[in-house]
């Protein structure tokens, strides 16, 4: 996909709604812009902890079991986590 865009006077430009469909980013979403050999590489940033911030309740923890009771119980059901 090509396309020709203005750069406004404050260095910003507008990608076309074909363009921000394609990488399925729209207002208010992060890009990774990266240049090489004198080309400019955009990639969706994808979403960071931070985005997450305040969109769960709060974990509470069962009454009569703690962390370490939760984490044995996790580790019996989905396994021990993996280091790669």
């Amino acid at each position: 996909m090509i396309a020709i865009m203005t750069i406004t006077s404050k260095g910003q430009v507008t990608f076309p709604k074909k363009i921000r469909e394609t990488l399925g980013v729209s207002k208010g979403d992060r890009i990774i812009v990266k240049v090489e050999d004198n080309k400019v590489i955009l990639e969706p940033a994808g979403k960071g902890i931070l985005d997450f911030a305040g969109k769960f309740p709060p974990f509470k923890i069962p009454k009569g079991k703690t962390v370490d009771d939760l984490i044995s119980e996790a580790t019996i059901e989905y396994g021990a986590p993996t280091i790669r």
